[in-house]
């Protein structure tokens, strides 16, 4: 007999089904994508698969500036809530605390939800240690952006931040940019307040990574792969840009993926999603 506190991670890892926002004052307005400076709220899909009941488990949601690697210190706590479910019972739990996201890209930073309960703790984490989503069921994470481009800019840029988690140690950190299918994005089409699948974007074919802080003038696309050194416990400023095609039809998009790699896999990653800009589009309404 035992509890066992879920919340399931996407494909790639970071890119959670199970995570949303309302942009509203009503949290059961329908899912779409946070801006800044508008209240939101969000949701967490929690599920028990085990075989014995659990009261009040504790749900934490979190967010994050957009970032490859999190930690608790990194990331900020938007609030507490609690959940009681039976066993193989499945519920969707609202962070009953209003959240204002920052100006930080519009708005579209990283949230990372996390269920345990005493009878079904969540393993132990020092403060630096990154949050460790494929390996902890406790823990997911959703991290995409939605980002506007128009031909006329040349170029799409999306700036975020790589760390270093180790302690005692500069580090060599490898930072890998790839374009991915959309088509990886359908279990997520209702929490990101789209109809439907966009089709595939023609173009797209240069992009890459480079250092970068706020206000640094952007020259070239950079390189797809890009290792940086970065002394321990901090983070360093990177990002992504991409030349936007001559013809970048509504209707369509591009999904790019940066994350970063130790030993052949991801220890962190974002999605960057790249649509057409609407032209006559000057404000956002609440809601």
């Amino acid at each position: 007999m035992a509890v066992e506190l879920w919340i399931d991670d996407g494909n790639p890892w970071y890119l959670s089904p199970d995570i949303w926002v309302v942009p509203s004052d009503d949290p059961g307005d329908p899912p779409g994508l946070p801006f800044a400076n508008v209240s939101a709220y969000v949701w967490a899909r929690v599920h028990n698969r085990g075989s014995t009941a659990v009261s009040n488990a504790t749900v934490r949601f979190y967010w994050a500036d957009p970032s490859t690697v999190i930690t608790p210190t990194t990331a900020t706590l938007i609030g507490t809530s609690s959940a009681s479910l039976t066993a193989g019972e499945t519920k969707e739990v609202l962070c009953v605390t209003p959240w204002i996201p920052s100006f930080v890209n519009n708005g579209h930073e990283c949230l990372i939800a996390q269920a345990f309960a005493p009878s079904d703790p969540a393993p132990p984490q020092g403060p630096n240690d990154p949050f460790n989503v494929p390996a902890d069921r406790h823990l997911a994470q959703r991290n995409i952006t939605v980002g506007a481009a128009m031909a006329r800019m040349a170029r799409f840029v999306h700036p975020f931040r790589i760390g270093n988690p180790m302690r005692f140690r500069t580090g060599e950190v490898l930072v890998r940019a790839r374009r991915a299918p959309v088509e990886i994005l359908k279990p997520l089409l209702r929490n990101l307040g789209l109809r439907e699948l966009p089709a595939e974007a023609e173009g797209f074919e240069e992009f890459g990574l480079q250092p970068y802080r706020c206000g640094q003038e952007i020259h070239e696309t950079g390189k797809p792969d890009l290792r940086i050194a970065v002394s321990p416990g901090h983070q360093e400023g990177l990002a992504l840009v991409a030349r936007v095609p001559d013809r970048f039809k509504a209707g369509t998009a591009a999904l790019l993926l940066i994350e970063q790699i130790v030993e052949d896999k991801p220890l962190g990653g974002m999605a960057v999603l790249i649509v057409p800009a609407k032209e006559d589009r000057t404000t956002v309404k609440k809601g």
